[in-house]
């Protein structure tokens, strides 16, 4: 049994790591399974080449595959759960799709990579799992998925630091994922889907049971600021919300947070 790694440039526009536990017969295999998993689903949900996605924008709706579908339920439980801070066409706002038993009819120009890229790492990472790795970890520009037994420790970088400061927060990361969303690398480009506007923050970090989850959640807390740590508590997760006075973790409502809070360690 040993550890491996691998890393692929141009994957869904970013990059794409894959670390393994895996017995060395098995390591090629499950690199293999994670990779093509990546690209199966990046012909689902990529905006920027023909797609699942670009043909349902395209002709108005149709009827998703399973995967778009479970994405789809995903985008409109946040939606309706954040009050509109987190939205599948966050350029557009009010509906942006209607799912009909099994159709769905879009309204709007949907934007899914606010979950799609996570969706994708947690796949990515049970592919690898189930080509014979014993545990994996998936990072797909930024967004961590991890399957299978033990845990890793995340780096989470300081939005004001320089490039080579040390980072700002250690997360625990068994199985689940972590997402964030933040200006550090890009600049102010996340919008308030309730007001056209872009959001006023720093960076949000979510730990939380899935990818997909976690970027979901971390988008919203960006965007709600202080006030999404309780729907943080209702969906399972950990937030971080950074602000210009210091990282600020604030769990509430339960002992299930507190519990994911206890191993983080602050630097």
């Amino acid at each position: 049994m040993g550890r491996y790694g691998a890393r692929w440039e141009g994957v869904l526009g970013s990059f794409l790591e894959v670390q393994l536990l895996a017995f060395p017969w098995k390591a090629g295999r499950a690199f293999r399974a994670a990779l093509a998993e990546v690209g199966r689903l990046e012909a689902v949900f990529s905006r920027h080449r023909e797609s699942e996605l670009t043909r349902l924008v395209r002709q108005g709706g149709g009827r998703p595959s399973p995967e778009m579908r479970e994405v789809l339920f995903l985008a409109l439980k946040l939606q309706e759960a954040t009050g509109g801070a987190f939205h599948p066409a966050p350029r557009h706002g009010g509906e942006a799709f209607r799912l009909l038993g099994e159709e769905v009819e879009v309204l709007a120009p949907l934007d899914l990579d606010g979950l799609a890229k996570g969706y994708i790492a947690d796949r990515a990472a049970e592919a690898a799992l189930r080509a014979g790795a014993q545990a994996a970890l998936v990072n797909l520009g930024g967004d961590l998925a991890r399957r299978g037994p033990g845990r890793a420790e995340v780096a989470v970088e300081d939005p004001l630091g320089p490039d080579n400061a040390p980072p700002a927060l250690i997360l625990p990361l068994g199985e689940g994922g972590v997402a964030t969303s933040g200006v550090r690398h890009r600049g102010p480009h996340l919008l308030d889907p309730r007001t056209g506007q872009p959001a006023q923050g720093l960076q949000a970090t979510v730990l939380g049971p899935s990818a997909a989850l976690a970027d979901g959640l971390a988008k919203a807390l960006f965007v709600l600021g202080r006030e999404g740590f309780p729907l943080l508590t209702a969906f399972g997760a950990l937030g971080v919300l950074f602000t210009r006075d210091g990282p600020v973790l604030r769990p509430e409502g339960g002992r299930d947070a507190q519990t994911l809070l206890q191993p983080a360690k602050l630097l």
